[in-house]
Formats: C-alpha cells, sequence, structure tokens
C-alpha cells in the first residue's frame, strides 16, 4: 500500500511506500490527485485513503 503526499509548496504529488518515495510506472511525481490515483490503479497497487499534505 502506498500514501499519497502533496508536497504543499510545489503542488506535486508523490507517492511514499515503507517511508520512502517510490515510483509507480517510472515517474515519482505527479501533477494532480487524479493523475497519481490512477498510476497507482493501472499498476494494481492499493493506496491509502489519507491524504498527507506539507507545508513548507
Amino acid at each position: 500500500m502506498i500514501k499519497i503526499v502533496n508536497l504543499g509548496r510545489t503542488g506535486l504529488y508523490v507517492a511514499m511506500q515503507n517511508g520512502a518515495l517510490t515510483t509507480i510506472g517510472g515517474r515519482s511525481h505527479w501533477r494532480s490527485l487524479d493523475d497519481i490515483r490512477s498510476a497507482a490503479n493501472a499498476a494494481k497497487i492499493k493506496v491509502s485513503d489519507t491524504i498527507l499534505r506539507t507545508v513548507l
């Protein structure tokens, strides 16, 4: 299962697995929540319901 993190200042989204940045389909950053969710679904990866947002 991955956790999605919104990098608040940049607006980008990343996927974290076991506390580390992970790639999905060769990508590590997405511009929208829908894009990262679609990539995870295509790769058949479960996604946490909670979205973390950084503020720095």
